[in-house]
C-alpha cells in the first residue's frame, strides 16, 4: 500500500512538473516596450566608467536622434534594391549596374548627414566629459556605438566575416539586451 501511494504521488508530481514546463515553454514572449534610444550609450558609459549624462545632454541627444531619423529617406532605397534584385534575377547586367549606381548614390547621400550626426553626438559627449573614457574603453568601436543612436547598425554595413551589425570598427559594443 505504501509503495502504491509513493508511485501515485510520484506520477502526480511528474505530471504537474510536465504541465508547468509546457506552459512556460509555450508562453509567448512578452511584448517589449519602445526601445530606449540612449540605453546602449548609457550602458557603454557605465562600462567605461564615464560620468552619467546630464539631463541637458540627454535632451540634446534626443533632439539630434529624432531630427536625424526624421530626415532619413528609405522608400527610394527600398525601390532601388528591389529593382536591383529583379535585374539580377532577370540576368540583365546593364539594369543591375544602373541600379547599383543609384544605390551607391543613395548610400553616399546618407553618409554625409550620418557623419554630421555622429560628430554632433561626440560634441555633446565632449561637453560632459564622457568622450575620453568612452574612447579609452571602446576605441574605434565608439563610432559604431554612436552610429547606432541613429537607428541601429549602419545600413548595409558588414564587417569582417560579413556579419550584419559590424561596421568598420568591428562588432558593436554589447548591450544588456544581448544577454
Amino acid at each position: 500500500m505504501k509503495l502504491r501511494l509513493q508511485l501515485t504521488s510520484s506520477a502526480l508530481l511528474i505530471g504537474c512538473l510536465l504541465t508547468a514546463a509546457t506552459s512556460v515553454v509555450a508562453q509567448p514572449d512578452q511584448p517589449r516596450g519602445p526601445r530606449e534610444p540612449l540605453g546602449a550609450l548609457k550602458h557603454a558609459m557605465t562600462e567605461a566608467g564615464a560620468p552619467d549624462l546630464t539631463s541637458d545632454q540627454e535632451a540634446q541627444l534626443r533632439v539630434l536622434i529624432s531630427g536625424f531619423r526624421r530626415e532619413q529617406p528609405s522608400e527610394g532605397d527600398r525601390q532601388a534594391h528591389t529593382a536591383y534584385n529583379a535585374a539580377i534575377l532577370a540576368g540583365d547586367l546593364a539594369a543591375a549596374q544602373a541600379q547599383a549606381a543609384i544605390i551607391a548614390q543613395l548610400s553616399s547621400s546618407r553618409l554625409q548627414p550620418l557623419a554630421k550626426f555622429e560628430i554632433d553626438v561626440l560634441s555633446v559627449l565632449t561637453s560632459g566629459g564622457q568622450l575620453d573614457a568612452l574612447k579609452a574603453k571602446f576605441g574605434d568601436r565608439l563610432v559604431q556605438l554612436v552610429g547606432s543612436l541613429a537607428g541601429g547598425p549602419r545600413q548595409g554595413s558588414r564587417g569582417p566575416g560579413g556579419r550584419p551589425g559590424e561596421g568598420p570598427g568591428g562588432p558593436r559594443p554589447r548591450t544588456p539586451r544581448d544577454n
